[in-house]
Formats: C-alpha cells, sequence, structure tokens
C-alpha cells in the first residue's frame, strides 16, 4: 500500500515502482531540480504508458495522448481536466504505470505548485512529447508489426520520446541552479537532445525481441534492407550474422550518441556536481548496456540482456570518484568504450 503522508511522498513511491534507475538519479539531486525532474518525469512516464498499452487500439491512443497534451499547462483547478481524462481511459492490466496514470491528480496537485517558469517549461515538452508520439501512431497505425523506415524516422520518434527530456533537463538545472551562464547553457542545449537520443537508441537496442513481440520495430527497416533481410519473413535462426549486423550498426549510431552526452556532462560546471552524476550515472549505464549488447545474439531468442546490480554499484562508485576531472571522466569513458570491438 501506498502510504497517505502527502501527494510528493507518493509521487517519490511512484517513482520508485515504475523506474528504478531514474530513482537512484533522482536522490542525488536536492531542492528544486529534484522535485521538478522527479515531477517531469512521471508526466511523461504518463504518456509512455498510454502509449505502450499492448491493448489500447491505435486510434484510442492517438485520442487520448491529444487530450493529455491539452492538459498542459494546467490550470489550478486541473481536477475539472484530470477526472473527466481518466474516466474513459481503460487499460488492459493493472501494473506499476497504469497506477501511476490513475493516480496522475497526485502528480499534478505537486506540479502546479512549482515556480511559474519551471511549469511553462515542463508542459511545453510533455505537451510536444504526447502530440508527437500520438503523430507517429496515427502516421503508423495499421499491420501486424508497426515499422520505422529509415534514420530520419529512427531520429524523430527518439526526439518526441527522449530527445525533449533531454531539453527539459537542461532548462531545469539552468532555472533550477542560477550557477548555468548563457554561454554554457547554449552548449548544453546544443547537446541536450543527441543526450537523449543515445539513451532511447541504448533501450532500442536492450528490447528489440520484446518491442517486436509487442507489435512494433523500432530498428529502422532500412537497416535490415541493407543486409538483404526482411524480419517479417527472414527468421533469426536463418539469418543469425544478418542480424546481428543490423544490431551493431543500431550500436554504433547508439554511441554516436552518447559521445555527444558525454561532452553535455563535462561542459556542466564542476561546482553543480549532483547535477553532473545525475548525468554520468544513465549515460555509464547505457555504455556498459552497450557493452553487453554486441554482437550478442541470445537477443533474437528473447533473453533479457542488461547490466546487473554490482554493474550499477561499480558505475555508481567509479563516477562519483571522477566526476570532478574532466579527465578522469574522460578516460573512464574511453577505456569502457573500446572493449566495444
Amino acid at each position: 500500500m501506498i502510504n497517505k503522508s502527502g501527494d510528493f511522498e507518493i509521487c517519490k513511491e511512484h517513482l520508485s515502482r515504475v523506474s528504478r534507475t531514474f530513482a537512484l538519479n533522482i536522490r542525488v539531486l536536492r531542492g528544486t531540480a529534484h522535485r521538478s525532474l522527479l515531477l517531469a518525469y512521471l508526466l511523461c512516464r504518463i504518456a509512455d504508458t498510454i502509449e505502450d498499452d499492448p491493448q489500447l487500439s491505435a486510434a484510442v491512443k492517438v485520442a487520448k495522448l491529444r487530450q493529455y497534451a491539452d492538459l498542459f499547462p494546467p490550470p489550478s483547478d486541473h481536477g475539472s481536466m484530470t477526472e473527466p481524462f481518466l474516466a474513459d481511459l481503460h487499460f488492459s492490466q493493472n501494473n506499476d504505470d497504469t497506477a501511476l496514470v490513475a493516480d496522475m491528480g497526485r502528480v499534478f496537485n505537486e506540479f502546479v505548485t512549482l515556480p511559474l517558469p519551471l511549469i511553462a517549461s515542463v508542459s511545453a515538452h510533455v505537451r510536444e512529447m504526447a502530440l508527437g508520439m500520438a503523430a507517429l501512431l496515427e502516421e503508423k497505425q495499421g499491420g501486424t508489426i508497426i515499422f520505422l523506415e529509415n534514420r530520419e524516422e529512427l531520429d524523430s520518434y527518439c526526439y518526441y520520446v527522449a530527445g525533449t527530456i533531454g531539453l527539459m533537463i537542461t532548462e531545469i538545472f539552468d532555472e533550477a541552479s542560477g550557477k548555468i551562464d548563457g554561454t554554457t547553457k547554449e552548449k548544453l542545449l546544443k547537446r541536450s537532445v543527441a543526450f537523449g537520443l543515445g539513451l532511447q537508441i541504448t533501450n532500442i537496442a536492450k528490447d528489440f525481441f520484446g518491442d517486436c513481440e509487442r507489435g512494433w520495430c523500432y530498428v529502422p527497416r532500412s537497416l535490415f534492407a541493407m543486409e538483404g533481410i526482411d524480419p517479417l519473413t527472414d527468421p533469426f535462426h536463418d539469418h543469425r550474422e544478418s542480424y546481428t549486423r543490423v544490431h551493431k550498426q543500431l550500436i554504433r549510431l547508439a554511441l554516436q550518441y552518447l559521445d555527444e552526452a558525454l561532452q553535455y556532462m563535462l561542459d556542466i560546471p564542476r561546482t553543480l556536481i549532483r547535477y553532473r552524476l545525475f548525468c554520468a550515472w544513465p549515460l555509464f549505464m547505457a555504455l556498459e548496456t552497450l557493452v553487453k549488447l554486441y554482437g550478442e545474439e541470445r537477443l533474437f531468442t528473447g533473453q533479457v540482456i542488461k547490466i546487473n546490480r554490482h554493474d550499477v554499484r561499480r558505475i555508481v562508485r567509479s563516477t562519483s570518484i571522477a566526476v570532478l576531472s574532466n579527465q578522469a571522466l574522460r578516460l573512464l569513458y574511453s577505456r569502457i568504450r573500446r572493449r566495444i570491438a
């Protein structure tokens, strides 16, 4: 049972249930940055839960995502909008994510108490995310498996679900810290989207089999065509090497974006140690995940390949030691990256 000590405490408990990784990151932050990013993540996760539900039709998802976008920026009496929104939203199963959606009123209760510039910024990016998801679903609905066709469609999808979050994080850092000058903010904004895309494409590489099981293939069809295969008609066991080469191309693309994410983290002033750690942990976890995935054929048989708790503890420890030194962070990153052939 969720305890009833207050809406923000309930929001923290929802976070720990829907994302252990982000719950780890958010604990390193303090004050306005902590509250804002926690609530912003939950608001994004609500949109993601609607898009991911395996039983909702594409038409229903499109309609609900557009309705969700219309909730931002929320009025002070947001209950008059959130309650009707939830009334006809019925998920196929009850889990931690759908429980968060059902409790979205509590998230909004806390969200409207943030400073007005942060409400405006977060609202703009959540709205853009929801509308982008809806547009892609509307365009792609129909067919047994929905494919992204090429690199441009992959980047567009990843922008809406992750690049927008990168921009939002930068704006929250700037507003909450008051210590990021205009030149530094410009540098961070330039690489914010790449940071989001690197993390998202890593997730796509990790979840290839599971995504296909639920009817989506986020690996662009053009990558398969380059290898002369069609994932709809050419089974993995007959084309192992081709599938593995496709997957390696995806990993190399993720690495290009993670290289930019490294520079994003290094551009954060060293006085903002907690902000650096907030970025370092998912960056290095993504890099270690790609190391494990590279050339791993078991991924295509449904086996889950991911870093373990020991890996997470090692990453937290090593980055916490290196966080004040750009040179140490670069060496640590390059040492791990070289393990990918």
